[in-house]
């Protein structure tokens, strides 16, 4: 057990949950500090999970289809505070996947979303922190499931943490200052292909209220360290200025100057100037634009948001550049994510929005991080342009989501191919779309189903490199038993197409989930 408990994987991930203990910890004190005088802002909701799936090709091949009967069981917990030194929401789940009818070896798989912020001295010190564990995919170009439980091998766990401490305060009432840290760590367990530590650290000094007239200073060093691939180091020094000519329009130009190493691995110095505009005639209504030249790559932001009582409706184009390792990052446009932007009209409070929505989200038997993509790992910056369109519909009894989006990432520099496909020196482009329609039948019961795509391109010259596309639709049945428990009941058609590793997918499945 001691070998087990020191591998080198396992020790990776657990360095992850680092963040989450120390959450975890605070949280819990500060609960039972609150309760002792009557007040709680701290919930805390634990939960298991136990499903039961049968799949006619466990494997996803084509030619040795191994049917399996896959029980999984997942103890969790949700914990929440909305008061006090630490505001923040932890949602984590471990799970014990155990084949029968197969010979796959059982196996355990993490789940983790987690992010706060600690007062630490009354408005001056602050920590943000965000920490995740989940699934990727090793390769854009290997196999791809709808079901994490599945065999496949071109699915690795990784953990990021993020951490920045920041203080901020007034000078002499001239002007606002803003002090920075960040250090964020990705792990990939099995592999160190995406294993990755940035560090870097941002000044940033804006001049009080002179009326529609303003001005700010920012300057920031960031230090990218990836075990596979090379260190890339960015500084930058920038004077900014900004017209308010109405309350609801804001207008920003910034010029400075620039190093970064991305392009060739060596430091070269640069101009870098840029404009921003942003735009809410209602509280509803937000458009965002924002151009920023670079020498290794201009950046933008267009985005517009319009939400109202039952719907929200977002469109957006940006191209920036990621040190993630990840060539797309989990949480965009899912369920999870428009129904958080949906109910900012009925919930503002953070904390209480993110308990309606998985409430919602679990009457209606529908998944939080559905629509999203799994993203894959990279070694090395990366120039990433992604477009999306998305909405939610709210009716009486019908909840719509949809979305579509396309990311196109290409290397930056001399470091690891995107996707860790060597030889890979072109864009890969991934397109993914989803549709979900859910209804509440009865009050304790619900139905919803979905249909998704995922397509890869990639360059044609390449070695290692096919296009491929997974469609499936699932259809689930969901019954609350009482207020803490509900049983869901539904199946699945999937459909993979490669021309090395394609294959069909059919199964079925019961989940039974309790809160304590």
């Amino acid at each position: 057990m001691k070998s087990l408990l020191h591998t080198p994987s396992l020790h990776r991930v657990s360095r992850a949950c680092t963040l989450v203990a120390c959450l975890a910890a605070l949280a819990t004190a500060q609960a039972q500090e609150a309760a002792a005088v009557g007040r709680s802002g701290t919930s805390l909701t634990p939960r298991v999970t136990l499903s039961q799936t049968w799949t006619d090709n466990n494997t996803l091949s084509s030619v040795a289809k191994d049917a399996a009967l896959i029980t999984t069981l997942s103890p969790g917990l949700t914990l929440a505070s909305r008061t006090g030194m630490l505001k923040g929401s932890l949602d984590y789940a471990i799970s014990g996947v155990f084949y029968g009818k197969s010979e796959q070896k059982d196996r355990t798989q993490q789940s983790l979303t987690a992010s706060g912020v600690a007062e630490l001295i009354d408005n001056f010190l602050f920590v943000d922190g965000r920490a995740t564990i989940g699934q990727q995919l090793t390769s854009a170009f290997g196999q791809q499931s709808v079901d994490q439980s599945l065999n496949n091998p071109n699915s690795t766990e990784v953990a990021t943490v993020n951490l920045s401490p920041f203080v901020r305060g007034r000078l002499f009432g001239l002007a606002s200052y803003e002090l920075r840290g960040t250090y964020a760590e990705t792990n990939a367990k099995g592999t160190s292909v995406s294993d990755s530590t940035v560090v870097g650290s941002n000044f940033r000094l804006d001049s009080a209220s002179l009326g529609q007239v303003g001005w700010w200073i920012n300057g920031n060093t960031q230090r990218s360290h990836f075990k596979s691939g090379v260190d890339n180091n960015t500084a930058l020094v920038s004077l900014g200025l900004r017209y308010q000519p109405d309350v609801d329009l804001l207008l920003k130009v910034n010029a400075g100057r620039e190093r970064s190493d991305y392009q060739l691995g060596v430091a070269t110095r640069g101009n870098s100037y840029g404009v921003n505009a942003s735009w809410q005639p209602t509280p509803r209504t937000t458009l965002l634009a924002d151009w920023q030249s670079h020498d290794y790559g201009n950046s933008h932001l267009l985005s517009f948001e319009h939400r109202m009582a039952r719907s929200v409706w977002r469109v957006s184009d940006s191209q920036n550049v990621s040190t993630q390792s990840s060539g797309s990052l989990p949480g965009q446009n899912t369920n999870y994510d428009l129904l958080f932007t949906q109910y900012a009209s009925i919930e503002p409070d953070p904390v209480k929005r993110d308990a309606k929505v998985r409430q919602t989200l679990s009457e209606l038997g529908l998944s939080a991080g559905a629509a999203g993509s799994s993203g894959y790992l990279n070694a090395g910056p990366t120039l990433v342009r992604t477009q999306g369109l998305s909405f939610s519909i709210e009716a009486l009894r019908t909840t719509l989501t949809a979305s579509a989006t396309q990311s196109t990432t290409k290397q930056l520099g001399n470091g690891v191919p995107p996707g860790g496909v060597v030889g890979q020196t072109g864009n890969i482009v991934q397109r993914n779309g989803s549709i979900n329609l859910a209804r509440n039948l009865t009050p304790t019961t619900s139905a919803n189903v979905s249909y998704t795509q995922s397509e890869t391109l990639g360059d044609a010259n390449a070695p290692g490199t096919s296009n491929t596309t997974l469609r499936s639709v699932t259809a689930n049945w969901t019954m609350r038993l009482n207020p803490r428990s509900s049983v869901s009941l539904g199946g699945r058609v999937a459909r993979f197409h490669s021309p090395l590793l394609p294959y069909r997918e059919n199964a079925v499945f019961a989940t039974l989930v309790h809160q304590f």
